[in-house]
C-alpha cells in the first residue's frame, strides 16, 4: 500500500483514512484487540517533521497501536498503567509489557535516523549531561518542553525518550522514582547507593548540610567506581537524592523524611519555616500565600493558619493588628500595660512618650494615644515625672 503511495503521491493522511475505512467502529466502541494484521515496517521511515506523531502508530500493529496510546496517555488523557490495561481486555500484565515492549522496538524503527528524532534525543542527552547524567522523568521532560524548540506534548516526549537506547529509563525501581540517565551510571550501583544512603541516616538519627553530605558520598563511590565520572560531579547527587522516595532534601539540607527539619508536614512547621525564612513580623492573612511560595503542593486557607497561631501562643506571638511574630525572636508580646513595664525596667530611666511608643511598635502595634491610655491609666504603675515624661514607680521603690 505505501509503496503504491509512493508511486501516485498520496500523502500519509489519505493513506491512514484509507487504513480507517477498512475497519468500522464507532467513536465511542471498544477498540478491539484481535485484528489479524501483518505489518511490515523495515523498509518504511517516517517524517516525525511532516507527521503526527500519533498518525505513526498507524504502521504498528492494532494491539500495539493501543497499548502505546493508552499507555503513554497519547489520546490526551493520562496514561493507563498496564495492569489495568490487561485488565480492561483480560490479559496479563507481562503480556501488555510484552506488547508495549515490541511496539517500542517497532516505534523505534520506524522514526531511527529521522534528523527530527535525534534533535529530541541530542536535546535530552545534553541536558542530562548538563545535570549528572541523571533526572526525575518530570524534570527532563519539563525542561525540554520549557524549550519550546520541538512541535511534541510531553507523552510524546517521554515517548521517543523511551523507545531509545542511549537514554536508559528507569521505571520499575522500588527505591526511586521514574527517571532518566546516561551510561556509565547502571540501575544496580544506583540501587546500591539508595541503600546505603538510608542506612546512613538512621545510623545518624538527624539530617546533615546538603553538600556536606555529598562530599561523604564522594569518598564513598567516586574512589571505587572510578569510570563512572558522572560519581565526581555533585549536581548528579542533588538529582539523585530528589529521586529518592525516602529521602527528603530541604532547605539546603538531607534526611530521612521523618526529620522535620527537611519534611515539615504540618502546618505549624510550615508557618515556623516561613516566618523564619521571611524573618520579620507578618500579616496572619499575608503568610498563607508566603507559605505556598516554599509549599506550593496544598492550597492553605487563612482560617487554618489563623487559628494554629492562636493554638500555638508560645511560638506565635500576637503583636496586635493581626501581625505575628517569632518569639524566638525575641518578640514577648503581652497586654499594653505589660510591655510598658519591660520597657521602662529595660531602659532603668524616665522615658518620654516618644520613646516609649517607639519601643512599643517593636513589640506591639498599637497606637500613640492606646499607649497615652495606659500610661494615665494605670497610676499604681507609671507616674508622670514632667510633662510627657513617665517613670516606672516599682523602679523607684527599688531604689
Amino acid at each position: 500500500m505505501l509503496d503504491i503511495g509512493e508511486e501516485i503521491r498520496i500523502t500519509l493522511a489519505i493513506y491512514l483514512c484509507i487504513k480507517l475505512y477498512q475497519y468500522s467502529f464507532y467513536l465511542f466502541s471498544k477498540i478491539p484487540m484481535n485484528f489479524n494484521v501483518k505489518m511490515d515496517d523495515k523498509k518504511i521511515k517516517v517524517d516525525i517533521e511532516k507527521t503526527n506523531l500519533k498518525d505513526i502508530l498507524i504502521y504498528c500493529k492494532p494491539k500495539e497501536r493501543l497499548v502505546l496510546i493508552k499507555k503513554f496517555g497519547l489520546n490526551g488523557e493520562r496514561e493507563i498503567p498496564l495492569q489495568r490495561i490487561g485488565k480492561e481486555y483480560n490479559l496479563t500484565r507481562e503480556r501488555i509489557r510484552q506488547i508495549e515492549t515490541q511496539a517500542l522496538m517497532r516505534f523505534r524503527r520506524l522514526i531511527v535516523g529521522n534528523e527530527t528524532y535525534m534533535e529530541v534525543l541530542n536535546e535530552a542527552k545534553k541536558i542530562l549531561d548538563s545535570h549528572g547524567g541523571f533526572l526525575r522523568e518530570d524534570v527532563l521532560i519539563s525542561k525540554m518542553v520549557n524549550k519550546n524548540i520541538f512541535k511534541f506534548s510531553r507523552q510524546e516526549i517521554k515517548l521517543i525518550l523511551v523507545s531509545d537506547f542511549d537514554v536508559t529509563y528507569l521505571k520499575r525501581n522500588k527505591y526511586l522514582d521514574k527517571s532518566f540517565y546516561l551510561e556509565p551510571l547502571y540501575e544496580d550501583m544506583l540501587t546500591k547507593m539508595v541503600l546505603v544512603i538510608s542506612a546512613y541516616f538512621e545510623k545518624r538519627t538527624k539530617s546533615q548540610d546538603l553538600y556536606e553530605f555529598i562530599g561523604y558520598m564522594k569518598d564513598s563511590f567516586a574512589k571505587d567506581y572510578k569510570d563512572v565520572h558522572y560519581l565526581k560531579n555533585d549536581l548528579f547527587y542533588v538529582n539523585f537524592f530528589e529521586s529518592i522516595r525516602e529521602i527528603s532534601v530541604f532547605d539546603g539540607k538531607i534526611g530521612l523524611p521523618t526529620f522535620v527539619d527537611v519534611n515539615p508536614k504540618t502546618i505549624k512547621l510550615k508557618i515556623l519555616y516561613t516566618m523564619r525564612r521571611i524573618n520579620k513580623p507578618i500579616h496572619f492573612q499575608e503568610l498563607p500565600s508566603k507559605i505556598m511560595e516554599w509549599f506550593p503542593a496544598k492550597n492553605i486557607k487563612v482560617n487554618t493558619v489563623h487559628n494554629e497561631l492562636v493554638k500555638n501562643n508560645t511560638i506565635f506571638v500576637n503583636l496586635g493588628l493581626g501581625i505575628y511574630g517569632l518569639k524566638e525572636r525575641g518578640y514577648e508580646g503581652g497586654m499594653v500595660k505589660e510591655i510598658l513595664v519591660r520597657i521602662f525596667e529595660r531602659n532603668g530611666r524616665p522615658m518620654n512618650v516618644k520613646e516609649l511608643c517607639r519601643e512599643m511598635l517593636k513589640e506591639k502595634m498599637v497606637s500613640p494615644n492606646t499607649v497615652m491610655l495606659n500610661l494615665q491609666k494605670f497610676k499604681e504603675e507609671f507616674r508622670r515625672v514632667e510633662k510627657g515624661v513617665y517613670e516606672l514607680i516599682k523602679t523607684k521603690k527599688k531604689k
